[in-house]
Order: C-alpha cells, then structure tokens, then sequence
C-alpha cells in the first residue's frame, strides 16, 4: 500500500475498513470477462479474456483488451486495442480485432490450440461488452 508496497496493510492496531470507494468508469459500462476451462467450477483457465470499451458516437473510443491463461502471466493485448479504436464496434471488427489476439498466444508445440481458444474468447468479450451478444 503506498509508498510500502512490502506491507500487506498500513492499518493500524484497532482500524478497521469501513468503506471503499471506487469512481465510476466509463470502461465498466461495456465490460466483461470470460474463462474458457475444461470443467464448470474450479478449474484453472485454459484461455481467459477481458475487455473493457469506451464508446462515443456509435465508435469505439478507448479500448482495454487483456488475456490470461496463455502465458506465464496475464497481459494487455495493444495491437486487438489498436484494431478497434475508432470504429464502430460489429461482428467484423470484433473478429478482426480477435484475429490479432490469436498471434500473441504461446505457439510453443502442443499449445496451438490456445491461439484457437483466445481468438474466441476474444470475440466474444468483445460482442458481449458492446451490447450485441
């Protein structure tokens, strides 16, 4: 927390948190999240994808694109986020933008099947946080 970011918490004995704040975004209007996994409950994702989109004027302003699951840690997809600022959010640009998601997945022998994955997830964050899935 802080300037500390080697402490767990900077309360002090006998504080207790009694409320959080968090700002309203223009990104939480159109998000969503999905986990693509083999079983329904407890299970570490095979792929994950979020997105987070502004929208003005029927065109995509900001977009936040993230995955997980097909690397060591999740990451920001800038080049999915490139390909959808400034056009209208559809089923051709989601699929184009989810196109460039697929390039980014670990290639490495036995994993091609993730970029199949992530390119889904993908699309489908992507339709769902736009209001057309």
């Amino acid at each position: 927390p802080g300037d500390a970011p080697h402490v767990e918490t900077t309360l002090r004995a006998g504080e207790i948190i009694t409320a959080i704040h968090l700002p309203a975004s223009a990104h939480a209007r159109n998000s969503h999240y999905v986990k693509v996994r083999d079983r329904a409950s407890f299970e570490w994702a095979l792929v994950s994808a979020a997105a987070a989109i502004e929208v003005a004027d029927g065109a995509v302003r900001t977009a936040r694109v993230a995955a997980g699951g097909v690397a060591t840690k999740p990451w920001r997809l800038p080049e999915v986020e490139r390909r959808l600022v400034g056009r209208r959010l559809d089923e051709a640009a989601a699929l184009t933008a989810a196109e460039a998601a697929a390039h980014s997945a670990d290639s490495r022998p036995g994993l091609a099947f993730k970029a199949i994955l992530l390119r889904r997830a993908v699309e489908r964050v992507l339709l769902t946080a736009g209001g057309l899935a």
